[in-house]
């Protein structure tokens, strides 16, 4: 049997395979590595802690735009090394971003980096990343932040919100508010899930009918993909702190 990550762009067009028949009824993510151990420790380790979607990694983003499967992503997580994260320039990751951007315009993507510097973070989102994901998270968070981004949601770090708060007042909440793609209210409400707050008193502290704080919530939940009141409670306390 074939392991999904040694399947080849060929053998998808041949029929359907474990790979292909797998991909129909699950995410897809794309991972490009260009170290080779550290591609396939990811791979396995991604593999281990979501066995909902399906992973394959890519040595070189030239690889992935080359490849058969770049019509089928759901996403795609571009890995970089510490130098070129840290470079002021950064063109190497421009430049994968850029081709990511014109080979797979309606793909969404996000980045892994050893490296959590604000203006690179705030950089890459200007780009079109839907987050920027140190390698100091556990698997777990991460796996939640890769589902994310297929739901058409954004991830910050919640160290370099609080780096760009320190350094630039309310800069963290205009980031927080537009790459979660949540509206002022909408905001608003998911930091009152955050610390546990009923709908009822929800309504009463934001002068809103409590109607329409369920429909808040309801929206909330969609853009977060959340399976419930608790888990967007959960990913509002992940995803912003500036509260």
């Amino acid at each position: 049997m074939s392991k999904v990550g040694d399947i080849s762009g060929g053998d998808i067009a041949s029929g359907h395979t474990e790979f292909q028949l797998r991909v129909l009824r699950s995410p897809f993510i794309a991972v490009i590595e260009p170290r080779t151990l550290t591609g396939q420790c990811l791979l396995a380790a991604l593999q281990a802690h979501d066995g909902e979607s399906v992973f394959k990694v890519y040595p070189r983003v030239s690889d992935w735009q080359e490849s058969r499967e770049r019509s089928i992503a759901s996403m795609v997580l571009l890995c970089t090394a510490a130098a070129e994260a840290g470079d002021a320039k950064a063109s190497p990751v421009e430049r994968d971003i850029a081709v990511l951007r014109s080979c797979t315009p309606s793909v969404p993507f996000a980045l892994m980096s050893e490296r959590e510097d604000p203006d690179r973070i705030l950089k890459a989102l200007a780009a079109g990343a839907g987050g920027y994901i140190p390698t100091s998270l556990s698997l777990e968070v991460v796996v939640q932040i890769l589902q994310l981004v297929i739901a058409g949601g954004v991830y910050v770090p919640a160290t370099s919100l609080m780096a760009m708060a320190a350094n630039g007042g309310g800069r963290s909440t205009q980031v927080v508010e537009a790459t979660l793609g949540l509206s002022a209210r909408q905001l608003l409400v998911a930091r009152a899930l955050r610390k546990g707050m009923p709908n009822k008193l929800i309504a009463y502290e934001l002068n809103m009918c409590e109607s329409t704080v369920k429909v808040h919530v309801r929206n909330i939940m969609k853009k977060l993909r959340a399976k419930n009141r608790t888990e967007a409670a959960l990913l509002s306390s992940q995803l912003f702190s500036d509260a």
